[in-house]
């Protein structure tokens, strides 16, 4: 007896906007940050997306197999951000004046990752994005992706004060 094949990304994400929990917190701004198919015991294979959901802060994990959405559960870890949210944070980044200033028309080169602030109890889902111009020279922009804005921009002297007093 041949199992279903794990439906393509383009099927799992299709079936994930229209479940009755799930359709709405794309609609509202939530992010599919991850999509990967999983081979099945016996049940045939499905495809598990990652949701982060920007208006509660949570993380959803759904199971897809090819016919519907097999089962949704909230999860306390933390997604890696997505391509498009690298790509917003990057933007962002990019469009302040304060980067701007320190770039002076020079390439950003930039690394962005998934930040967690200091202190930070809003919820919201947050990147910094390290500006490498030069090998030497570095800025960090911390980038709220919930309300899509720059929170601050720091050099190595911000991230270092404190240490060692």
């Amino acid at each position: 007896m041949a199992t279903a094949k794990a439906p393509t990304k383009t099927e799992a994400l299709r079936l994930v906007r229209t479940h009755p929990t799930l359709g709405p917190v794309l609609e509202k701004g939530g992010e599919v940050v991850l999509v990967e198919q999983e081979r099945g015991r016996g049940e045939g294979d499905r495809a598990v997306v990652g949701i982060h959901d920007h208006e509660s802060g949570r993380s959803l994990v759904a199971l897809v197999a090819p016919d519907g959405v097999v089962g949704v559960h909230e999860t306390p870890a933390t997604f890696q951000l997505s391509e498009r949210e690298r790509a917003t944070a990057e933007q962002l980044a990019g469009a302040d004046e304060r980067a701007k200033s320190f770039l002076r028309r020079r390439r950003m080169n930039p690394l962005t990752r998934l930040y967690f602030p200091p202190g930070d109890t809003s919820g919201h889902r947050h990147a910094i994005v390290f500006l490498r111009p030069t090998s030497s020279e570095r800025r960090y922009v911390v980038v709220d992706l919930t309300d899509k804005r720059v929170i601050e921009v720091l050099d190595e002297a911000d991230l270092t004060r404190g240490e060692g007093a």
